[in-house]
């Protein structure tokens, strides 16, 4: 009862008829959706992207047996419009394991559409090149 009473009493005053007088966003994290496939599978990455860092998750379906993944990248982008990125690679399910790495880059077609294309090094012997479409919000 008290706590009810105390957020009653001293709670800020929030007005839907409020005026922001000011808007800022942070131009150096952007959070990324994207839809890739390969030839047996399609599948779904989201990340974020904070300043040359990229940090996300890697989902696939059915052809690759479900398996998800967890990468961190660097970035290193040459020009305005081409990304390179490059890291590690986590197996989140059926047999957790660190893989090789993965590596791929991004090319800007519009505005915040790009074209993505990425390397999963599962092993030595197997790799998953996945291309799709990438929006960045």
């Amino acid at each position: 009862m008290a706590l009810l009473f105390s957020t009653m009493m001293w709670a800020q005053d929030c007005s839907p008829y409020h005026k922001i007088k000011n808007w800022e966003t942070n131009k150096d994290v952007e959070y990324t959706a994207s839809v890739v496939s390969c030839f047996h599978a399609h599948g779904v990455a989201t990340s974020l992207d904070w300043y040359n860092y990229s940090v996300g998750t890697h989902i696939m379906n059915q052809g690759h047996d479900g398996a998800a993944y967890m990468f961190l990248s660097y970035q290193y982008q040459p020009i305005n419009r081409v990304k390179i990125s490059a890291g590690p690679l986590y197996r989140l399910n059926n047999n957790s394991s660190f893989l090789i790495g993965q590596y791929g880059g991004d090319i800007k077609i519009y505005k915040s559409i790009w074209f993505t294309s990425r390397v999963l090094q599962i092993r030595r012997d197997l790799n998953y090149l996945n291309v799709g479409l990438k929006i960045v919000i």
